[in-house]
């Protein structure tokens, strides 16, 4: 941001898209639903996020800001992704990464921004690490203290409270006003708003949300929380540095000194309390998920990489980038790319040309052939690697 054109024009972003699933690779232009279609894309939610999470994908991008490259990610894989109001969406990225999920890759961009990602049933927050390590954790704590009061409010507000509603703001929002607004439209009053300080915010698209996870991803970012009183209006109260939630595990007798290894070897820490196959800890709720994985066996799954001329590609090289640039940063995203017929000393001044492209989701045995035209050589596209042979002088 606010950079002048020529540093701009020095600078290459580079995402290198694969798409792909557990079923099937994906072999051929898909239509693309993506930037200019007049409908934004439905935001996915539950079953669907998860499964979009586990989509994998390589990832280049250098000199884009954070900002960009999550509207960019938003875009292509219809997963919400919010910055916390600490986070600088103008910050530069540099992440780069070879055939992993998206969830890696988000984490990938938030790393690179010195924050982390939370990444929640509906949608993913990159923030830093304190307050993206108590967030589901927190959100899960305000929803079971209203799911505890339901007897004590008022029938129509307990209703209101538990169903979904659109909470999307517009650019300069005030956080303030959010959290005011939806305390009226819930039927109630907020005690002590001054409590949250004044701040204009980005505009942020979210799916449908229950208020428990709205008001918990906007207070949040203030260190703050909220609760309800007996009357049955909001007050806003400091938060947690960090929280912890009880969840009881029940693991089967067979599999009990495995699982106890296993838990012990990847949370040291962690105090257990056992009754009979019943294992009572408190933790995070990343933490209990993880649990439950290994009670389950579950690991995570190698994946292969589907063959490169059967890969999307987007690529995007300003006018003025070296064509050696280009190579360099495919490379990074784990591109195997063979020269044969030059030698280095005769490639040099090759690396030097400068080359201009914007390709949208090309695959991979037309996406190589157009980066390297200008050079005149033969571009065999395998499975695995990517073969320049120059003619024989």
């Amino acid at each position: 941001m606010g950079r002048n054109a020529t540093q701009i024009g020095q600078r290459i972003l580079i995402s290198a898209v694969f798409l792909f699933s557990l079923t099937k690779v994906v072999a051929g232009p898909q239509p693309n639903t993506a930037v200019d279609s007049a409908e934004p894309r439905r935001l996915l939610t539950g079953k669907a996020l998860r499964d979009a999470l586990d989509d994998r994908r390589g990832e280049t991008s250098q000199g884009i800001s954070l900002g960009q490259a999550v509207r960019s990610l938003q875009t292509d894989t219809g997963i919400a992704i919010v910055l916390d109001r600490r986070v600088d969406p103008s910050r530069l990225v540099d992440a780069s990464t070879e055939y992993v999920t998206t969830r890696t890759s988000i984490s990938a961009f938030a790393e690179s921004a010195t924050a982390s990602a939370s990444f929640a049933d509906d949608f993913v927050v990159i923030g830093p690490v304190v307050a993206t390590t108590r967030f589901r954790t927190l959100a899960a704590i305000n929803r079971k203290s209203i799911l505890n009061m339901r007897h004590e409010l008022d029938a129509e507000l307990y209703r209101s409270l538990s169903k979904s509603h659109d909470w999307s703001w517009p650019d300069l929002a005030e956080p303030r006003q959010l959290i005011v607004d939806a305390a009226e439209g819930l039927g109630t009053t907020v005690d002590n708003p001054e409590m949250i300080p004044h701040d204009l915010w980005a505009t942020v698209t979210l799916p449908p949300l229950a208020f428990a996870d709205f008001a918990t991803l906007v207070l949040n970012q203030f260190d703050l929380n909220f609760q309800f009183t007996a009357q049955g209006t909001l007050r806003i109260v400091p938060g947690a540095e960090s929280v912890v939630i009880e969840q009881t595990h029940r693991v089967p007798a067979r599999e009990k000194d495995a699982v106890v290894r296993r838990w012990q070897k990847e949370f040291p820490r962690l105090i257990v309390k056992w009754k009979g196959g019943s294992a009572m800890a408190t933790a995070t709720v990343e933490t209990h998920e993880r649990l439950e994985q290994i009670i389950r066996g579950d690991s995570d799954s190698q994946v292969t990489a589907a063959a490169i001329q059967d890969r999307l590609f987007t690529m995007k090289a300003p006018a003025g980038t070296p064509i050696g640039r280009v190579m360099t940063t495919l490379r990074k995203s784990g591109i195997n790319i063979r020269i044969e017929g030059r030698t280095d000393e005769q490639l040099a001044p090759l690396l030097l040309q400068t080359v201009e492209f914007d390709l949208v989701k090309s695959p991979g045995s037309e996406f190589f052939p157009q980066i390297f035209k200008s050079w005149q050589v033969d571009v065999r596209v395998d499975a695995d690697s990517v073969i320049l042979t120059f003619p024989t002088p």
